[in-house]
């Protein structure tokens, strides 16, 4: 188990440095990896202040003295074994010391510095480019420690490089050299200014090497490194940073000239290598072709050096090599950020490309096509032709490189140009799409023009699109072995005699084995991954109403054949568009079944969010409730208004009451025409509930009319035609302590009309005596027995008319 604390970090390292030091050094690097694996334990340790208290910082300095003194003297080891060892520790103890341990790197620094000029073997000299070049890059942040370490050794450290780089014949230390410069230029652009012209000339030899050249070089240019394409990816990026080298208000200046010159140097080699045919292109900016028919030539060749001081080549081979590097040097240039603003010529870029992209290889199967289309120079020859046929793809895919980087970089910037890139994409994929590396970059630039500005895409520019999605969707389908079995022939005799040709017979299909291939069929990870980008970017960034049925239905079987997750949610998100009147399919149910446990799927199969509603739909309803809110906003300010003069007006009727109500009321005399009170609703639109009463007199059959809504404190109000509202009705009460009188409220539901002679539906005493009130409830159910009684009025049931139910 692994030791906790300072006191663990102590004996971890002691342990370490026995080690180191009982280990004989012959035997030391394989010891390396249980050291590194150990060490970073004594982080604490290493890159803790060395000021604490008195007692642990005896014992804890004591412990990485010692260590320290034990590296230092393996790096002036006299065996290679020793400072190899020394130099990997080292880098190990920088990554994790910190601050504390940077301030006391002097002496390692000047020990690694003189490996680069002692004969040790190419991977102790790359470990101590490495180990140094992270020394300077954590420097950066101490300008103490710059102006200690870094500047004082970083101009030793350039030279030592270069020196070794400009050695004749393979050199293996080339990539490092300059990685390293492209990390610490940027940072320290006044101490490499120094060496710039030094750097130029070996940086212009390996930027766009030409390997297939036959031109002898001069003495001075050294070009027999190996250079391969990381190499010249790293000397391209170096190569542009060296503007950075040169005075402040000079350094845009550089940027733009070296941008212009490698637009130029491009159509300079495009000249000579397109001269086998007549361009058809025009520029705008003046650059025309020279290659129009005129005499030639009769080599293909440039002996230098150009523009930028590049070296001669001969040949078309070695003509598209150059092209090939020069485009990606631009690709460079516009990746690779500047350290002031620039002005950045998009046309003349523009330009060049509309150039590249208007010369594609002619298909040979229809012959009037390629003949009409393409015009070739008669005094080139055939040979010739067919070797620029053989490189233009691999040009092309060096120019859609370019596409791709001025996507990421500029993004929204390049929508104009949107459609007039994706007419020259797709004219180059139907003319070379038999061409893997064109097919892969294709879709990668589809990718990133159809998620800038797809939806938005006209319909004259997707239809082309038909023939790169349905080979996208074929690159994404595993290939299955296609076995064809060649059949015997009978032979067929004429009446003439004669028999017709008999077909080759291929004797391996009557052994009876297997049909599977014995090796597995190619399969390009690139090309795959590059169409699974794709798929899903179509579904859903297309617009459905373009794509035909059969196309969407392609689409949607490669995604669910594949498995392919995003496609089959996008496809769920944007399903095809509603033709003819027929049902839209879609692949829900396939996806829920092929992913059922996964969020995405799970969001779509059961959204937890409402839904929003958008456009005329959400202002009408809106409206509506608006116009609801706004009613009971009415009705309620209505009650509070009427509560005050409802009781004034129940106070006046009961004195009223106590006048006109004699002793010889009779409530329930048929003869005497008296009735009792009734409540009545009247059937008016925007009233809730009004009461009449009625009170008719035996003598003068005297009638009062109350048009006011007799209401108690607790008003009881029904529902509103739009709403329900949920209360609990109540029969009140209004109590007069003068007489003791009683009155009953109470709210029908529907229109009674008053017969002399005849009882109403449901009537509700409004004023009666409490002594004959047994007496009086006794006559009226003799006499009337359609009458309701009082217990009716108990419980009512919100929601149900149970008048205009009978």
């Amino acid at each position: 188990m692994a030791p906790q604390g300072v006191g663990g970090s102590t004996a971890t390292l002691k342990a370490i440095t026995f080690r180191i030091a009982s280990t004989p050094a012959s035997q030391l690097p394989q010891q390396i990896p249980a050291i590194s694996a150990s060490l970073p334990r004594c982080k604490d340790l290493i890159s803790a202040s060395q000021v604490s208290s008195p007692k642990d910082a005896s014992e804890n300095a004591v412990v990485i003295h010692k260590y320290k003194t034990q590296l230092s003297t393996l790096l002036q080891d006299r065996t290679t074994q020793g400072r190899w060892t020394a130099v990997v520790l080292i880098k190990a103890t920088i990554e994790i010391g910190g601050w504390e341990v940077l301030q006391k790197s002097g002496p390692w620094v000047r020990g690694l510095l003189s490996i680069l000029t002692k004969p040790d073997p190419p991977t102790t000299k790359k470990l101590s480019i490495i180990t140094l070049t992270r020394i300077f890059m954590h420097t950066r942040d101490y300008p103490t420690l710059v102006r200690e370490i870094t500047t004082p050794s970083l101009p030793t450290f350039i030279q030592s490089c270069l020196n070794i780089i400009t050695l004749r014949g393979s050199n293996p230390l080339l990539h490092t050299v300059l990685e390293s410069f492209n990390q610490l230029l940027p940072r320290h652009p006044t101490i490499f200014r120094t060496f710039r012209t030094q750097m130029q000339q070996i940086l212009v030899q390996v930027l766009a090497p030409t390997p297939s050249s036959t031109v002898k070089l001069a003495d001075n240019q050294v070009s027999n490194f190996f250079v391969s394409s990381e190499i010249s990816k790293s000397a391209r990026q170096l190569y542009i940073q060296l503007h950075q080298c040169a005075p402040k208000a000079a350094s845009t200046e550089e940027w733009e000239n070296l941008f212009k010159d490698a637009v130029s140097n491009v159509h300079y080699v495009a000249n000579k290598v397109f001269r086998a045919v007549v361009e058809d292109w025009q520029s705008v900016l003046g650059a025309n072709p020279v290659s129009n028919g005129q005499t030639l030539d009769t080599i293909m060749e440039d002996i230098g050096p150009d523009l930028m001081g590049l070296s001669g080549w001969s040949g078309v081979y070695a003509g598209s090599e150059r092209m090939i590097g020069l485009l990606l040097l631009l690709k460079e240039l516009v990746a690779i950020p500047t350290a002031t603003a620039v002005n950045f010529r998009l046309g003349s870029l523009m330009d060049l490309l509309n150039r590249i992209f208007s010369l594609t290889v002619p298909s040979y199967s229809k012959a009037t096509d390629w003949q009409n289309s393409v015009r070739f120079n008669n005094q080139i020859s055939r040979e010739e032709r067919e070797q620029l046929w053989a490189v233009l793809p691999h040009i092309h895919i060096a120019a859609m490189e370019i596409i791709l980087t001025l996507l990421e970089r500029f993004e929204q910037t390049l929508n104009p140009l949107v459609i007039g890139i994706l007419d020259q994409l797709t004219w180059i994929f139907n003319a070379e799409k038999d061409v893997i590396g064109v097919r892969t970059i294709v879709y990668s630039a589809i990718s990133g023009l159809l998620n800038l500005s797809g939806a938005t895409l006209p319909k004259s520019s997707i239809d082309p699109l038909g023939s790169i999605i349905h080979f996208c969707c074929g690159d994404i389908l595993p290939q299955e072995p296609v076995t064809s079995q060649t059949k015997a022939a009978s032979t067929v005799t004429k009446g003439n005699g004669n028999s017709t040709n008999q077909s080759a017979i291929n004797a391996d299909t009557f052994l009876g084995a297997s049909n599977a291939p014995k090796t597995p069929a190619a399969d390009f990870a690139g090309l795959r991954a590059a169409a699974h980008v794709l798929l899903p970017i179509l579904l859903s960034k297309l617009p459905t109403q373009y794509i035909s049925d059969s196309l969407r239905t392609r689409m949607d079987r490669t995604a669910v054949l594949a498995q392919h997750k995003e496609a089959m949610v996008a496809s769920v998100l944007n399903p095809p568009a509603k033709k003819s009147g027929r049902p839209v399919a879609s692949i829900m149910p396939l996806l829920a079944r092929s992913y059922p446990h996964n969020r995405d799927v799970e969001g779509l199969l059961r959204p937890r969010m409402p839904v929003i509603r958008t456009g005329n739909a959400a202002s009408a309803l809106d409206d509506e409730e608006d116009d609801e809110q706004g009613e009971e906003a009415e009705l309620d300010s209505a009650d509070d208004a009427s509560q005050e003069s409802i009781r004034v007006d129940i106070e006046n009727k009961e004195t009223a009451m106590e006048e006109a109500i004699p002793s010889r009321l009779a409530i329930g005399d048929e003869g005497s025409g008296a009735h009792r009170s009734t409540a009545i609703t009247p059937a008016q639109p925007g009233l809730n509930s009004l009461t009449d009463t009625f009170v008719d007199t035996a003598p003068g059959n005297v009638t009062e009319k109350s048009t006011k809504r007799t209401q108690p404190e607790s008003i009881v109000t029904p529902p509103s035609p739009k709403r329900v509202r949920l209360e609990t009705l109540s029969q009140s009460k209004v109590t007069v302590p003068e007489t003791g009188l009683t009155t009953g409220i109470a709210s029908a539901t529907s229109n009674l009309s008053i017969e002399p002679n005849s009882a109403p539906q449901s009537t509700t005493p409004i004023v009666t005596d409490p002594t004959p009130l047994s007496t009086t409830r006794a006559a009226a159910s003799t006499n009337d027995t359609d009458s309701d009684n009082d217990d009716d009025f108990g419980a009512l049931v919100l929601g149900q008319d149970s008048d205009e139910e009978d």
